[in-house]
């Protein structure tokens, strides 16, 4: 029957008149994820995809010794029911449980990988969401990678259309869009069609967030974990049933609006399935076991000691001007821990210039209480350049550089300006160096001929008809 106006007459309707409102954000991601099939995925994505489970593993692998992951462990051992999903620390349980404990690990060194689409520590939350889910329905190695695109893509897409003021607002991207890429993969692992995954996705975003106040803490890679929990629970509820609404996003009382001032573009979901975030902005993978924001640095130093064939007793001063965004983050003089030395860039700086590079065995206590190093962090000196970002093309190419100038004893003067360092996508590490630290790191937990078979077996992840056995060190003994 046909509409009514106030007077008893038909109402004229036209599909002009009443334009179809937009499909919510929470929506779009959905329908997309449960779409996602992986002969969607093109070859270059896939490979830089699987670059990531392997990167994260590693690190993840020598993380599982840290404190906060310790006690992420002890914790999901003691919170969770057993299952089918492996704790790399040894066990299993349930997905929601392994997922908690592994994320911590994965985060805790701050080795893992990075992305400017939203500064998202993205891989370390996805991958092991990813595989505990994966492996709890008994899913294959081509559905991991799938499951860990879905993650991936949806949740970098998301931050790219929130933008970075989140970041520099002081929330803690990782966790507040890890929620959204820990949904996304375990939906797509669950086999939800779009309105369930939405409404997983939707769950997630009500209760996500995260603050940067914690830097140089546990709590960072804890946070991490529980974003990852939270969306593994988003998921698992909206497949039995849970409903939300999915305009979370746009909503006046929603996640653009509190969280964001306002700010969102929906057209950055337009490329979903078109515009891969695993290759533009890319993936950076670390070299170095601390914050990004150092890695500039280091390498302008490296650089500089190598280049006039310096030693650390010529250097009188180093001083690093660099962008707003790296002071903010690295907040630490004189670190007094290991968590605080990743924040700190004369702590960065000091190991280059005394050690010719930073790595994990220069963060514990015989390196943090060494009156050399002592000495050499009181040498070095940080300012913020507030004027950055005003160029566009140093914003964009160098969000996290730095130029380093060395004074010498001898009054030389001596100055490297680095845009971008060693492992980010302008200067991507080779596969020798990515075989490198895998190993370096694996080997801390598994040893060294292990993790050389588990290496070979991860990047032959496609052909695992079962994921239940793939950390089973006597399994890895078939890789040859």
């Amino acid at each position: 029957m046909p509409a009514c106006n106030y007077a008893g007459v038909p109402a004229m309707t036209s599909s002009f008149d009443t334009p179809t409102p937009p499909t919510a954000t929470a929506r779009r991601i959905g329908d997309w994820v449960a779409g996602l099939r992986r002969s969607d995925v093109p070859d270059a994505v896939a490979a830089v995809a699987l670059d990531c489970i392997v990167d994260t593993l590693g690190v993840a692998l020598a993380g599982c010794g840290e404190a906060s992951a310790r006690l992420a462990a002890d914790e999901a051992l003691a919170s969770y029911a057993a299952g089918p999903s492996p704790l790399l620390a040894g066990g299993r349980l349930c997905a929601e449980g392994a997922t908690f404990a592994n994320v911590a690990a994965a985060h805790a060194l701050d080795f893992d990988d990075n992305s400017y689409a939203g500064f998202v520590h993205g891989s370390a939350v996805v991958v092991p969401t990813a595989l505990a889910m994966v492996d709890e329905v008994g899913g294959t190695g081509r559905d991991l990678l799938t499951a860990v695109v879905a993650g991936a893509e949806a949740q970098y897409a998301l931050a790219e259309a929130v933008g970075n003021g989140v970041y520099h607002d002081g929330w803690w991207t990782t966790a507040l869009f890890g929620t959204v890429g820990a949904a996304a993969a375990s939906a797509k692992a669950l086999g939800l069609d779009g309105r369930t995954a939405a409404d997983a996705i939707a769950f997630a975003l009500c209760g996500t967030g995260g603050l940067r106040a914690c830097f140089g803490t546990g709590a960072k890679p804890l946070l991490a974990a529980q974003a990852a929990a939270n969306g593994v629970r988003a998921a698992r509820l909206a497949a039995r049933g849970l409903t939300v609404p999915h305009g979370v996003v746009e909503d006046p009382r929603g996640f653009a609006t509190l969280m964001a001032a306002g700010r969102f573009d929906p057209a950055a979901l337009d490329g979903l399935g078109r515009h891969w975030r695993l290759l533009d902005p890319g993936i950076d993978t670390k070299l170095y076991p601390v914050c990004l924001s150092a890695h500039a640095a280091i390498d302008a130093m490296r650089d500089l000691m190598a280049e006039h064939g310096l030693k650390p007793q010529d250097i009188r001063t180093v001083h690093c001007r660099v962008p707003p965004v790296v002071a903010a983050n690295l907040t630490y003089q004189y670190p007094a821990t290991a968590g605080e030395a990743r924040f700190s860039l004369p702590f960065a700086v000091a190991c280059a210039m005394l050690y010719g590079t930073l790595g994990l065995e220069h963060l514990g206590d015989a390196t943090l209480t060494d009156p050399d190093l002592r000495h050499a962090i009181g040498c070095v000196s940080m300012a913020a350049d507030p004027d950055w970002n005003a160029d566009p093309d140093r914003a964009r190419t160098a969000p996290e550089g730095a130029e380093v100038s060395v004074e010498t004893q001898a009054g030389e003067r001596h100055t490297r300006f680095c845009a971008s360092a060693r492992g980010t996508v302008a200067r991507p590490l080779s596969a020798t160096e990515r075989a490198a630290k895998f190993h370096t790191c694996a080997a801390r937990a598994v040893g060294a001929e292990t993790a050389e078979r588990l290496h070979r077996k991860l990047y032959r992840l496609e052909a695992e008809g079962s994921l239940s056995r793939l950390f089973d060190p006597a399994h890895h003994g078939s890789c040859s």
